[in-house]
């Protein structure tokens, strides 16, 4: 990638030479997925009205697309985000270039349709939860979080019942707060009823409330039998019931968003930025520094 040719002049024309394709107005929303600041957050809201604000929206009247390269993050912060972008278009849709996981998964299931390369994927919805640490913050699936609990809960009963020494549990029980764990349990169910309730209202409209349960199960068993990171690429999203449409391979579409999303990731990387979004008149970088607090 050109460095010289990889400034946020070039980003804008991108942008606008997708939607000079789709005739739809477009926010991309990149992420850098090894940045411990990179999950989605309570200030993204804000930033999407903020661009949203700023670009004229009658240029492609009622649409709208949120192009997400995301490794996820706060359930409560995704369902802001599909509020705001509905109350400024008529047609929401989500493109996913590469990975939209975890609360950008909700977030595309709160769109009316979904749009994807074929080689992008989309993933199971249990939210990732950030915890500090004297380490600094690492961020988890809840399910990891609260799997880890009832598994140290489970041996350290099996010691007792056994009279074997149950000590080694008992202490590293005591490092896990079960507040934390109930704020877990609380995440997931929030991602659930945020997950049932937008496709009910939105892209699966008209189904039945099973049905919509079944398409919304597909996406929490998912991660709870193999893994929270497991690949759920467009044709079996499709058949988990989301309405998904594939990207033509080659096609000048397919060309226009790949090297926007490549351009946008290599800058968020090079750069060490946390966050990128960027719109046909600018973008907001978002940069994070760690400090230490004595």
């Amino acid at each position: 990638m050109d460095e010289i040719q990889n400034e946020g002049t070039v980003h804008h024309q991108a942008v606008a030479q997708v939607e000079a394709l789709t005739k739809r107005n477009l926010v991309v929303y990149e992420s850098f997925f090894s940045h411990p600041a990179g999950i989605i957050d309570d200030p993204d809201d804000g930033m999407i009205a903020k661009l949203l604000t700023s670009i004229d929206l009658s240029k492609y009247p009622g649409t709208l697309d949120l192009m997400m390269n995301s490794p996820g993050g706060s359930p409560t912060t995704a369902e802001k985000i599909i509020l705001t972008c509905r109350s400024y278009t008529e047609s929401f849709r989500a493109i996913v270039p590469q990975s939209a996981m975890s609360a950008a998964t909700l977030i595309a299931m709160g769109a009316d349709s979904i749009l994807m390369t074929e080689t992008a994927e989309v993933g199971p919805i249990d939210p990732q939860m950030r915890m500090q640490t004297p380490q600094g913050p690492i961020s988890r699936p809840a399910a990891a979080w609260v799997d880890a609990y009832l598994d140290l809960v489970n041996k350290m009963q099996q010691a007792i019942v056994g009279k074997q020494p149950h000590h080694p549990f008992a202490e590293m029980l005591r490092k896990l707060d079960p507040s934390w764990i109930q704020v877990c349990l609380k995440a997931r169910q929030l991602a659930e009823k945020i997950a049932l309730d937008y496709l009910h209202k939105y892209m699966l409209e008209g189904k039945s409330e099973d049905e919509v349960r079944d398409v919304v199960k597909n996406f929490l068993t998912e991660g709870e039998e193999f893994s929270h990171g497991r690949a759920i690429r467009a044709e079996k999203a499709k058949a988990y019931g989301l309405n998904v449409e594939t990207i033509e391979k080659d096609s000048r579409l397919w060309e226009a968003i790949t090297t926007l999303h490549a351009r946008c990731e290599h800058f968020v990387q090079t750069r060490g930025l946390a966050k990128y979004l960027v719109v046909r008149s600018g973008g907001i970088q978002v940069h994070v520094r760690q400090v230490q607090i004595s």
